[in-house]
């Protein structure tokens, strides 16, 4: 990886070199792009299904700035800046958390031999497909960036893209490694291929190599994980259906063992448009390891995705699933009712959720739940929006053995208020 990196490295700067001495008399003087956006999301979180006790409320707030150049006629570069913070986190208004970071901040290399070849390199978001498998995930108030770099190629009808991405550094540069230590350094590795035979059907595919080269146990790596994807979308006028499914297979440390992994997901949605109402059926299967199995792993793995509008508003089924579900995978249908009127200013929608467990638990159910969701939306402005949530979920068996430690069995509920500005 390393000597890939360095490779890859050396290429773009002697490609910079060379292209920016054949134009210098075409750098761009009056391109630079200003931008940025505002969030602030205050919520109410009783979610933890206990009506005596008091829901706190809390508001988060992220802050990005960024700036873009086109250098040459085929270079440019992008830099955004991100503070995301919780009020009063400081504790003391005149204390800073020191939380500037760089959210974004790569140079992209485009036209490349005269080519529709692309090459990406620093730190971006990514997202490909629907964002279930691999996404941004913005409604988390850091959302999520990574540092790598991302060779593309684009025809009109098909595009290709190759991506290698740091997750874990081994060493700190300012310190000679002497003598050097076992690598354990993560990555991941990826190949994304969309077809787009004409307007009406969209296939992609998508496969991830995770390769974590720790070894807790001392003997395997952490994570040596394949994961394979593949949509298809269908429009045909009001009519809309989505397919997806994907598969697992390597080894992965997990739960304090290193087992061998082997899971499956799918999901199948259907969508018709009757203006102003758009009406939606998902169902989705998300497997898990049976209750008792200490030797295999088969909860699929998806620590990258964009979940929060696949599994509930209310996100009790986040991350790898073993500690949401108790390591028993996940199953949903979901019923959603979107209200667009012609102005194009409002919109609400209202959504049912009913969980259940892939496997079933030790007591013998699968019963996670239901949950109920609405939320309103005005956009008052172009690129500004003020938003209303709220959500109730009825818990189910398993979801009340995952929460043993409580007393009370209630429903839980959540409420935000939501204000997002672009400019």
């Amino acid at each position: 990886m390393k000597n890939i990196s360095l490779l890859f490295i050396a290429f773009i700067f002697c490609f910079i070199s060379i292209h920016a001495q054949n134009q210098v008399d075409s750098l761009k003087k009056n391109d630079w792009i200003f931008g940025g956006s505002l969030l602030m999301r205050s919520e109410l979180d009783g979610r933890d299904f206990n009506n005596k006790t008091y829901p706190p409320t809390y508001t988060i707030m992220r802050t990005r700035v960024n700036v873009g150049k086109s250098i040459f006629d085929n270079i440019s570069f992008f830099v955004q800046l991100q503070d995301s913070r919780v009020w009063g986190q400081t504790a003391n208004p005149t204390k800073s958390i020191a939380n500037i970071d760089l959210h974004q901040g790569y140079i992209n290399i485009s036209n490349i031999f005269g080519e529709p070849l692309n090459v990406l390199a620093g730190r971006f978001e990514l997202a490909y497909g629907n964002g279930r498998i691999l996404g941004a995930s913005p409604w988390n108030y850091v959302s999520r960036a990574w540092d790598g770099f991302k060779i593309s190629f684009e025809k009109k009808m098909y595009s290709a893209d190759l991506f290698s991405l740091t997750n874990t550094a081994l060493t700190d540069p300012d310190k000679f490694p002497y003598l050097s230590k076992p690598d354990t350094s993560y990555n991941i590795y990826g190949f994304h291929a969309a077809f787009n035979p004409d307007e009406s059907n969209k296939i992609f595919f998508l496969c991830i190599y995770d390769n974590n080269n720790k070894k807790t146990d001392g003997i395997n790596n952490d994570a040596g994980l394949w994961t394979a994807n593949l949509n298809y979308d269908l429009n045909s006028g009001k009519f809309y259906a989505g397919l997806e499914g994907a598969y697992q297979a390597g080894r992965l440390y997990l739960n304090g063992k290193n087992k061998e992994a082997s899971s499956y997901l799918g999901a199948i949605k259907f969508q018709y448009l009757l203006n102003p109402l758009i009406v939606s059926l998902e169902g989705d299967v998300v497997s898990g390891t049976k209750s008792g199995d200490t030797v295999n792993n088969n909860t699929f793995y998806r620590p990258y995705g964009t979940t929060h509008q696949f599994y509930g508003y209310m996100d009790y089924f986040q991350g790898d699933l073993t500690k949401s579900t108790n390591n028993l995978g996940l199953n949903d249908l979901n019923l959603k009712f979107k209200y667009t009127p012609k102005s194009g200013k409002f919109n609400a929608e209202l959504q049912g959720w009913y969980f259940i467990t892939n496997q079933k638990s030790k007591s013998d159910n699968n019963s996670l739940g239901e949950e109920i969701d609405m939320v309103l939306r005005y956009n008052f402005l172009e690129n500004a929006l003020i938003e209303w949530g709220g959500s109730v979920f009825f818990p189910g068996e398993v979801m009340k053995e995952i929460y043993s430690a409580q007393k009370f069995r209630d429903a839980s509920f959540w409420s935000y208020v939501r204000l997002d500005v672009k400019f």
